[in-house]
């Protein structure tokens, strides 16, 4: 059987708010389905995602949507994830990983924040990415929350979220009620700022150097 991976194809929208007013439905089931949580709730959030993008990636696999990423350039060697979900039916297959690095290799991105309450996102990052935060190899996640790049990385966008910057890498009631609706990913997070606090999210980066 062929894999998702060999019949994946990714599209690059002009214009990621008109996409999603063209394909609301789906683009809504998917975050919903994503995440276990209602369409109503989730109609609204993945619409405001969509316009705040500069940058939409649209997962494909036998020519249906299965997918997508939302970036933005903050700065000239800075750009965030603004939101990203697969579909249920086609996760751990390996997409996640293929289309951030298609990312990474498009936009030629040397360094790249986003918020998370899950580890593969992490090691996602950590994949195409020297320098990362947090470090989930490490007995100490946190110990580049130092580095420079990572620094940078972590107070711009902060301040792209309007987060308590007292409080960084973590954003504290990013998550009212919670992410997830099931199988929360956090409760695997090696810090007790995470796991303990499902409305939690922490400030994963990386940087090339």
């Amino acid at each position: 059987m062929t894999s998702s991976v060999e019949n994946l194809r990714i599209e690059w929208p002009d214009d990621p708010a008109a996409f999603f007013r063209h394909h609301t439905e789906v683009l809504t089931h998917i975050g919903a389905s994503a995440f276990a949580r209602p369409e109503p709730v989730m109609r609204q959030q993945v619409a405001d995602r969509f316009a705040q993008a500069t940058l939409a990636q649209i997962l494909r696999v036998g020519g249906e949507i299965v997918g997508f990423g939302l970036f933005n350039q903050l700065a000239q060697d800075l750009w965030v994830v603004e939101g990203r979900a697969i579909t249920p039916a086609h996760q751990r297959e390996g997409l996640g990983t293929r289309c951030f690095r298609e990312f990474v290799d498009t936009t030629g991105a040397n360094a790249v924040a986003t918020v998370t309450r899950n580890p593969a996102v992490c090691r996602m990052m950590a994949a195409e990415f020297r320098t990362v935060l947090p470090d989930l190899t490490s007995d100490r996640p946190l110990r580049t929350l130092h580095h420079p790049g990572i620094a940078t990385a972590v107070r711009s966008y902060a301040a792209h979220l309007g987060a308590d910057a007292a409080r960084l890498p973590f954003i504290r009631d990013r998550y009212p009620g919670g992410l997830y609706g099931v199988r929360d990913p956090g409760l695997r997070m090696p810090m007790p700022e995470i796991s303990r606090d499902p409305s939690c999210g922490i400030i994963t980066a990386g940087v090339a150097c």
